[in-house]
């Protein structure tokens, strides 16, 4: 055996013996200080790992988030989508209901014309004629010629001449026992409001201006009317009549 003396005698005893190393190895250091390497090697294969999955994790996030701006503007592109159909729609069903208000006031005014002479005779009133009328169409001539020529003289506006050329009825009758005509102007609407009596009354004015010799009435003939604008009618004069 080789006698150690100094600390380079026992270095070199060591490298010499590679087994009496390991055993000197685990004599002065723990267990746990020998496996320390393998340890970090595994805590560094760890961390490896981990970045690797939040890697994944970030390219996740990166994708969720332009699934998002697409589901954003595919949002935003079906509410733009949404809204003109709503709009389309809308406008279609207002011309839907004009048309129906429309024809409902056309027949409204095709049932006045049936019915005005029973109205002038309950009215007292005899020898009736429609003297103009919207629908269906009438026209007097006579009439007509007199109020252009009204117009014409200055005798009435233009704003007025066109009130009663747009009248829905005006109707031309006497009062049993009297010579002069009455004029009967009438307005017409399946549902009535004071537009309806007012219309009719600016035409009674015309009117009165054109004939002054004559008596004139302005009514409202319609389907339905509210207690107000029936008020408002028969304040002004105008009466009221409706479908029966």
């Amino acid at each position: 055996m080789v006698a150690i003396v100094t600390v380079q005698d026992m270095l070199e005893t060591l490298d010499a013996n590679p087994r009496l190393l390991e055993e000197l190895r685990v004599r002065i250091l723990t267990r746990e200080l020998l496996e320390l390497p393998k340890v970090v090697a595994d805590l560094s294969d760890t961390v490896t790992g981990l970045s690797n999955v939040v890697a994944d994790l970030s390219n996740v996030v990166v994708g969720l988030s332009a699934s998002h701006k697409e589901l954003t503007a595919s949002h935003l592109r079906l509410e733009t989508t949404l809204q003109k159909f709503m709009e389309s729609t809308n406008a279609r069903f207002d011309v839907i209901i004009q048309d129906i208000a429309s024809m409902k006031g056309r027949h409204v005014e095709m049932d006045l014309q049936g019915k005005i002479y029973g109205i002038l005779g309950n009215m007292r009133l005899s020898r009736a004629r429609i003297v103009r009328a919207g629908y269906p169409a009438v026209a007097s001539h006579k009439f007509c010629d007199k109020v252009f020529d009204s117009f014409e003289n200055g005798v009435i506006t233009g704003e007025q001449y066109r009130r009663v050329m747009n009248t829905d009825l005006i109707a031309k009758a006497r009062r049993r026992g009297f010579a002069e005509a009455v004029y009967i102007a009438v307005e017409a609407s399946n549902r009535l409001d004071r537009g309806d009596s007012d219309r009719a009354d600016a035409t009674k004015r015309a009117l009165e201006t054109v004939f002054p010799q004559s008596e004139v009435r302005a009514m409202v003939y319609g389907v339905d009317i509210s207690d107000a604008d029936r008020l408002h009618a028969e304040s002004n004069g105008v009466d009221v009549l409706l479908e029966r």
